[in-house]
C-alpha cells in the first residue's frame, strides 16, 4: 500500500477534523466528493454504498457543528474504467459521464449542501496532471492535448450546472480555477498587449465560455487553431451557466513581451510552472515569470514569500470583466518542517487584509474565504513535505494524530472581532507579535476552507 493511499485518514477520522474546524470557529467546511469512491465502476446504477453513507455522515456531522457545507463535485480523481475506456477527460464521453455523476450527486446531497462547485481548477486537471501522466509514461505526448480536455472540462461543468437547474435543486453552483494574474513587466504596449493575452490564455480561456458563452477573441485568435470550437447549442448551453466564480489565489505572475524568432521558454517541471506552460503552448511572445514579495520576477515559483498583491490583482481581474460575485476557495502557503510558524499567519493576515482592502476600495462582491487548508495533506507530487495545514498531522511518527499550529487565536479573533489580525513577518530571534488591524469585514462573510483529500480506498 502506497502512503497515499492513506494519507490523512480523513476517510475514518473525519470528526476529529471538523471538530477542529469548530474549535477554530470556522464557518464553511469545503470538501470534496469522490467519484471513485461514489461510482466505482463510473456507473450510476451502480454505487458504492459505503460511500453514499460516508458522506451523508460527513455532512451531517458538519450541520452538527453550525458548519456550512461546500462541496466540490470533482477534485482530481475520476474512476480508473473510464481511463481504460476512452481515456478520460481526453474523450468527449466524458461530458455524459461527468453530468451523469453530478445530477447523482446533486440528487444524493443537495437537501444538505447548498453551496457547490463543480470541477475544482479544470486548468490544472489538463495541464499540471497530463505532464503527470506523460512524464510517468502513462501516456504517450503525441496521445494528450491539454486544450482539447479544458474544452470537454468546461462543457462537462455547464452540463452539470444544467442539471442543477433543470432539477429545480435549491442552492448554487460555481465554475472554478487556479488563477495567477499577470502584470506588465513595463508600461510598453508590447509588454501590456503580452500581458493580456496571457491573462485571456491562462483565466480566460475557463471563465469566459461560462459566462458570454464562448472563448474571448485574444484565445482564438492565437490558439483556436488548436483547440476544439464550440457548437451554438454548446455555447447556449455554457453561457450564464455559473451563478458565483471561484478563485485558488496564491501567487501573482509577469510578463514581458519576448521577440517570437528567440527559443521559446521553459519553466523549471514544478506544479505552477507546468501549468503555465502548457496554458501558453504555441505563443511564442509571451516571457512568463512568478513575482516575489518585492513584485519582482523571479525564476522559480516563490513559495515562501508573501506577495498579497496576488490577491488583489486576481479579485479585480475577474470582477471587472465578469461582474459576478467570488469566492476565494483556496489560499495558503506551505513551511517545511522547523519553519517559524508565524510566518504561516503573518502570509494569512497579510493576504486577507488585501482581500478586505479591495472589497472597500472597489465594492468587489466576495461571497467567502477558504483557506488551503485545514490539515496537512498528501499534496500530489509534493508528498507529505508541503506543510499547509492550519492543523498539522503527524506522518513522520506514523500516528496521524492532528495538532493545532500556533496561534490558534488567529481565527477564533477573526471570526469574534470580524477584524483581520496584523502579524508581523517574524526575524529570526523576534517574539510573536500579534495585534489587530481594524478593517470592517461587513461586506464578506467569513468562510474558512477545511478540505479533505479523498483518495481511493
Amino acid at each position: 500500500m502506497n502512503a497515499s493511499d492513506t494519507a490523512a485518514d480523513s476517510y475514518h477520522r473525519y470528526k476529529e477534523d471538523i471538530a477542529i474546524a469548530a474549535k477554530l470557529k470556522l464557518q464553511v467546511y469545503r470538501f470534496s466528493f469522490s467519484w471513485s469512491r461514489l461510482l466505482p465502476d463510473g456507473d450510476v446504477s451502480k454505487p458504492n454504498m459505503e460511500g453514499v453513507e460516508y458522506y451523508h455522515n460527513l455532512i451531517n456531522e458538519m450541520v452538527k457543528h453550525n458548519l456550512t457545507p461546500f462541496g466540490t463535485v470533482y477534485h482530481f480523481d475520476h474512476p480508473q474504467v473510464l481511463e481504460d475506456q476512452f481515456q478520460g477527460w481526453q474523450s468527449r464521453q466524458m461530458i455524459t459521464k461527468f453530468r451523469d455523476y453530478a445530477r447523482f450527486v446533486f440528487k444524493e446531497y443537495s437537501s444538505k449542501v447548498k453551496m457547490w462547485t463543480t470541477i475544482n481548477e479544470p486548468n490544472v486537471v489538463c495541464t499540471y496532471f497530463g505532464t503527470l501522466l506523460t512524464t510517468a509514461g502513462f501516456v504517450k505526448p503525441e496521445d494528450y492535448d491539454n486544450f482539447k480536455c479544458m474544452h470537454y472540462v468546461t462543457l462537462a461543468h455547464a452540463e452539470a450546472y444544467r442539471v442543477f437547474q433543470e432539477e429545480k435543486f435549491e442552492g448554487s453552483v460555481g465554475v472554478n480555477t487556479w488563477i495567477a494574474v499577470a502584470k506588465p513587466n513595463t508600461t510598453s504596449v508590447e509588454d501590456t498587449f503580452a500581458t493580456e493575452v496571457f491573462n485571456q490564455l491562462h483565466i480566460g480561456s475557463i471563465l469566459h465560455p461560462v459566462v458570454f458563452g464562448d472563448y474571448p477573441d485574444m484565445v482564438k485568435t492565437f490558439t483556436g487553431t488548436q483547440r476544439p470550437v464550440f457548437t451554438e447549442k454548446e455555447k447556449e448551453i455554457l453561457k450564464g451557466s455559473t451563478d458565483f466564480i471561484n478563485l485558488n489565489i496564491y501567487v501573482e505572475g509577469n510578463v514581458a513581451f519576448k521577440d517570437p524568432s528567440t527559443p521559446p521558454e521553459t519553466q523549471p517541471f514544478s506544479g505552477p510552472g507546468a501549468i503555465v506552460q502548457n496554458m501558453i503552448k504555441g505563443v511564442d511572445f509571451i516571457s512568463f515569470r512568478f513575482v516575489d514579495s518585492e513584485g519582482k520576477r523571479c525564476e522559480k515559483y516563490p513559495t515562501f514569500q508573501i506577495a498579497p498583491g496576488a490577491m488583489r490583482s486576481a479579485l479585480l481581474w475577474t470582477w471587472q470583466r465578469y461582474k459576478l460575485p467570488l469566492v476565494v476557495s483556496e489560499n495558503g502557503i506551505s513551511l517545511t518542517k522547523g519553519m517559524d510558524e508565524q510566518f504561516r499567519y503573518a502570509y494569512y493576515s497579510a493576504f486577507l487584509r488585501s482581500l478586505v482592502s479591495t472589497v472597500n476600495d472597489f465594492k468587489v462582491n466576495v461571497l467567502a474565504y477558504c483557506v488551503w487548508s485545514l490539515i496537512d495533506t498528501f499534496e500530489w507530487s509534493a508528498g507529505y513535505d508541503a506543510k499547509y495545514g492550519i492543523a498539522a498531522v503527524d506522518y513522520e511518527g506514523g500516528s496521524l494524530n492532528r495538532s493545532l499550529r500556533y496561534p490558534t487565536d488567529f481565527w477564533m479573533s477573526l471570526a469574534e472581532q470580524r477584524a483581520v489580525p496584523f502579524v508581523e513577518i517574524p526575524a529570526s530571534s523576534a517574539s510573536s507579535h500579534i495585534s489587530y488591524d481594524k478593517f470592517p469585514l461587513f461586506l464578506m462573510t467569513v468562510a474558512l476552507r477545511a478540505l479533505v483529500i479523498f483518495m481511493r480506498h
